[in-house]
């Protein structure tokens, strides 16, 4: 899903600044809350110091819409439809994520928050000025309709990361209490103060569960101002948002309008980036970003380049395999897979030498498994030993390299040997079990993935494996994603700095099962189950890093995943209409600019400049 000269992220102060043992201050209200340590910010903090509060308002910010070919609706909340892109823009929570703080989060809707000793429940007050679009107060009762309407006919993510919430009471018009089921899960109350509000005024007297092209009612910055299915989606500032002078929102949501244009194809995207039909372009081409801009509004300093390595574990690109189809279902299979993607060549041929070998699901943050296993780790893993792949004691986990066609070959020799191990034979060319044959389809929505994956299916050929790849529309594909009908595709992810309850839906036995889960390989493993149990009940940092490593052990030796390659650095380019703040957050601008929207500006001196 990088950096110039000016741009700088220190890591290692991130991390120091995780350190802390002592979690949520509770027992009492405030303003924000910090899963490690104190808040960054105090309760008379002026504005996020990566916000630029002096940021002039105006100007329509125009994007694109990214993978997505078009939408149906305009309800993001649920599985029905393809919906439209940006809808966040639509919705206030009752708390905001930091994205300089690894996860602290600062009161929204709510004025105050407060956390019982025990980590029983968690109580919101909410600020009596908080207003939905159509000037009517956000109370109480709106907060719970809002965690019972997603809980119950929201998305099946909703339902699993609220799993820990017994119940939701309204003590009085503007309080609204969660009381857990468990009070180990330390993470829950933030999690809780993620949740979308929505207006039971609206929702009340419409189908939730079904798509819709008409404009909800909402709270927050932006509504829409006018839609075409399949072509773009324009939104508009509300003139009065309730929020617009909280020390949260003070410098952030400037342009008056926000203009996604949908396109079909990302080579049409760019060319009418290079025309000045949009502002920003996430780039995702490792040669069109060496090779491609040498146009000449880059010549001559309208369009900029920025590369930013943020302090975020790399996102990981992996080929995703179906553990529920049998054929994958032995490790020695799955790791087999593994040893014919050749990375080094691509890197040389496709990349220009700009992504990475992926070695975890944390790659670049303390969380990375190294080296062997640490007591904490050992002490974690050792329970579970006849559960997990021997390695994880033995050996640290690294990919097999292919630095020549020697090392090439010697990686097929080995996996035609794992694969024997397996049961599977050549017989006339062809791998067989049997009488049945490793076939298999990869399943993409990305035509340019062709150029990634075809070498793979080559050297697959060379052990009698026959993989075809499919390359279908954005419906059909989501639509397949969420029931799992594929035997295998890319699906790009990543992490937190902060672990936690998503990994039961990554991971989760619970999940595997549940159609729309981000449970794609369909893995079911006590030991990850356990392990990830581990990760959410953490009480402080040392012991949530070595519950993070010793799961990243766990599931990198058992080629859930087949990690591939991450680029080191988000990359983008923008028009130099656009302003941006000099302090750039820890977690950078998102590699799909979801920063530049909420933090960006534009100069009205410039607004014009190489605009059709």
């Amino acid at each position: 899903m990088s950096k110039t000269a000016w741009v700088s992220i220190c890591l290692a102060a991130m991390i120091a600044a995780c350190q802390p043992a002592q979690a949520f201050v509770r027992g009492k209200p405030v303003h924000a809350l910090a899963l490690y340590g104190e808040p960054k910010f105090g309760p008379d903090f002026k504005n996020f110091d990566y916000a630029n509060p002096n940021a002039p308002k105006g100007g329509t910010l125009v994007t694109t819409n990214g993978a997505a070919e078009t939408f149906d609706t305009l309800n993001g909340f649920t599985l029905k439809g393809v919906a439209v892109a940006y809808s966040g823009l639509m919705y206030d929570t009752l708390m905001d994520e930091s994205v300089d703080e690894p996860f602290t989060m600062y009161c929204l809707v709510c004025e105050t928050v407060e956390v019982a000793p025990d980590n029983t429940w968690v109580e919101f007050k909410i600020r009596p000025i908080a207003k939905f679009q159509d000037g009517s107060s956000i109370t109480a009762e709106d907060i719970a309709f809002s965690f019972t309407t997603l809980a119950e006919k929201g998305a099946p993510f909703y339902r699993m990361y609220y799993a820990d919430v017994a119940k939701v009471e309204v003590k009085d018009k503007l309080t609204a209490r969660f009381t857990f089921k468990t009070n180990t899960n330390r993470e829950l109350p933030a999690i809780v103060g993620q949740m979308p509000v929505l207006p039971k005024s609206y929702w009340s007297k419409r189908d939730f569960t079904a798509t819709t092209l008409d404009t909800p009612l909402a709270s927050g910055p932006y509504t829409i101002e006018s839609f075409e299915v399949g072509r773009y989606v324009l939104y508009k500032r509300v003139p009065k948002y309730w929020a617009a002078d909280l020390p949260v929102m003070r410098g952030r949501y400037n342009f008056d309008k926000v203009r996604v244009e949908y396109f079909r194809d990302n080579t049409v995207q760019f060319e009418a980036f290079k025309n000045g039909t949009f502002d920003f372009f996430a780039e995702n081409t490792a040669r069109r970003w060496a090779t491609g801009y040498d146009f000449p509004a880059v010549k001559d300093g309208h369009v900029k380049k920025l590369e930013i390595a943020d302090g975020s574990p790399m996102s990981y690109q992996s080929i995703t395999l179906n553990l529920r189809r049998p054929l994958f279902q032995d490790r020695r299979v799955r790791e087999a897979l593994a040893l014919a993607f050749d990375f080094e060549s691509l890197n040389k041929t496709v990349f220009y030498q700009q992504y990475a070998r992926l070695r975890s699901y944390f790659q670049r943050s303390e969380m990375e498994a190294k080296g062997l296993p640490s007591p904490a780790e050992l002490a974690l893993l050792e329970p579970l030993r006849d559960k997990v792949p021997p390695e994880v004691f033995t050996q640290e986990y690294n990919p097999a390299t292919d630095d020549d066609q020697a090392a090439l070959r010697a990686n097929l020799l080995k996996a035609r040997d794992l694969l024997a191990a397996a049961g599977w034979a050549v017989k006339d060319g062809a791998l067989m079990k049997g009488n049945t044959p490793f076939v298999f389809e990869v399943t993409e929505e990305q035509p340019n993935m062709e150029t990634v994956l075809s070498p793979w299916i080559k050297n697959l050929e060379r052990l009698g494996i026959k993989a075809t790849l499919r390359v279908i529309d954005t419906t059909q594909y989501l639509n397949r994603m969420n029931e799992f009908d594929f035997d295998a595709t890319t699906i790009p992810s990543g992490n937190s700095l902060s672990p936690g309850n998503e990994q039961s839906e990554f991971w989760g036995s619970e999940s595997a099962g549940r159609s729309g889960s981000s449970n794609y390989s369909g893995v079911k493993d006590p030991a990850i189950d356990a392990l990830v149990k581990k990760v959410i009940d953490a009480e402080d940092r040392p012991t949530l890093v070595a519950a993070a490593r010793a799961l990243d052990r766990v599931l990198t030796w058992n080629y859930y995943r087949l990690l591939t390659y991450s680029s080191p650095k988000d990359r983008l380019a923008y028009w130099d209409r656009l302003q941006h703040p000099e302090k750039i957050p820890l977690v950078g601008w998102g590699a799909a600019g979801t920063g530049v929207v909420s933090l960006w500006w534009m100069d009205p001196t410039k607004a014009s400049i190489a605009k059709p």
